[in-house]
């Protein structure tokens, strides 16, 4: 159990084994002077140039110089995890800048950190990593139903992209990285990660494949022309017990929403599900742009007083996306209601609109029930008003040949019934 990140038994060589914290990790480079080096007792520098190889790299296209823990003894599934560590990139593009060509776009991938499975029978790619797209730090995760294989080829794998920074990685800087996770293939697991204070991952769910793991970090890359440097100090990894005190004291996160950068990416799977069953999930922002005064002297909000779509009181239930500005002006005397308004005599007061509804359809207002108030067999404009605004309420119920449940308010009879509504992993990382 590593809690205070000091190196000791430093090597370089390949598939020897170095300590950290006590916990021994393995050398896993092409064994270049550059490949991995200690500038002090709690920093570790790994550097990769195109086409440096680890043993078991041979045949594929990808650079490495990373350490590993498989060298120790595997997490077992269902574990507690608490990892923290520094990490930086160093300058290798004009100006002082970080060029980093691997991006999703591309189809390239460039690992700096991953919990990686303990492939007992099939190779596959790490339950959750931290890796840069480009010039953009990220977090993703992964999982398989338990019971299907979990192999890249058996198509059986989900990827979460859980946060993608949207601001540059600052060159010679260090980042502070604070990982809670417990992979478990089940509703248990979670991952929970915080950058310099701010918590961007916040997921509850499964993660895995019910299978051991070690910590791993370092470079591991898409095979790609740029020389590129990262360097890393104070790392700590602790597990069970230890790793819900090391932190914030508990295993779950307490925080659920992140305090920041907003993410380009979601932090939860890419398809939002409800965790109300009778709440549909709106993309409305949960809070209200205009105030809404309590003083009953203050004039009422120009929202409807009767919303077409129950809002709820619930803060934790997106708000609807009904329009905030009706249409048709409300009332705002309490004893008369807002969802009846005399629509068929504002049709009769708007000629310019009725002459062409009437030409649309004078069959339409014939088919629907509805006699709106503004006009006599004697008022043209009054008989227009009646007839587009019979039009308009067949057209909202998508069918000129049945009643519209929009006209039902102002309707003296219906009939008919309503109408009805009705991952690509592209290479193996590990």
């Amino acid at each position: 159990m590593d809690t205070t990140g000091t190196i000791t038994n430093f090597t370089s060589t390949p598939n020897s084994i170095l300590d950290i914290g006590g916990d021994p990790y393995r050398v896993e480079t092409a064994g270049q002077s550059y490949s991995l080096t200690s500038t002090d007792p709690q920093t570790l520098r790994f550097e990769v140039q195109q086409g440096d190889q680890w043993t078991y790299d041979s045949g594929h296209a990808v650079d490495r110089s990373e350490i590993d823990g498989s060298a120790g003894t595997d997490i077992p599934a269902g574990t507690p995890i608490n990892i923290s560590y520094q990490f930086m990139v160093e300058a290798n593009g004009p100006n002082g800048s970080f060029v980093n060509s691997d991006t999703s776009a591309s189809g390239g991938w460039f690992v700096v950190g991953q919990m990686h499975n303990r492939d007992t029978s099939v190779s596959t790619s790490p339950p959750f990593a931290i890796q840069l797209d480009g010039d953009h730090l990220q977090v993703v995760a992964r999982y398989c139903p338990t019971g299907l294989d979990p192999s890249n080829a058996a198509g059986n794998l989900t990827m979460l992209t859980l946060w993608t920074d949207p601001n540059p990685i600052q060159v010679g800087q260090y980042n502070n990285i604070q990982i809670q996770a417990n992979v478990s293939d089940d509703s248990n697991g979670y991952l929970d990660v915080s950058v310099n204070g701010s918590q961007v991952v916040n997921y509850h769910g499964a993660l895995g494949y019910g299978d051991g793991t070690y910590w791993e970090y370092g470079i591991y890359r898409d095979s790609a022309p740029e020389t590129t440097a990262v360097d890393y100090q104070n790392m700590t990894l602790t597990t069970g017990s230890a790793a819900t005190t090391t932190a914030s004291g508990s295993t779950t996160p307490v925080s659920t929403d992140p305090t920041t950068p907003v993410s380009t990416a979601p932090t939860t799977p890419t398809t939002p599900v409800s965790t109300d069953p009778t709440t549909p999930a709106s993309t409305a922002p949960t809070t209200s742009t205009t105030p809404v005064s309590t003083d009953p002297t203050t004039p009422a909000s120009t929202a409807p007083t009767t919303p077409t779509t129950p809002v709820s009181t619930d803060p934790t239930t997106p708000a609807s996306t009904a329009p905030t500005t009706p249409t048709t002006p409300v009332s705002t005397d309490p004893t008369t209601p807002a969802s009846t308004p005399d629509s068929g005599h504002w049709f009769g007061h708007h000629p310019g609109f009725a002459p062409v509804a009437t030409t649309l359809s004078d069959a339409g207002a014939s088919n629907s029930a509805a006699t709106p108030n503004g006009g006599t067999a004697a008022d043209p404009g009054g008989n227009a008003g009646a007839k587009s605004f019979a039009l308009f309420n067949q057209t909202m119920a998508g069918d000129f040949d049945g009643d519209s449940h929009f006209a039902s308010a102002a309707m003296a009879s219906s009939s008919g019934s309503p109408q009805q509504s009705s991952n690509s992993l592209t290479r193996p990382l590990h």
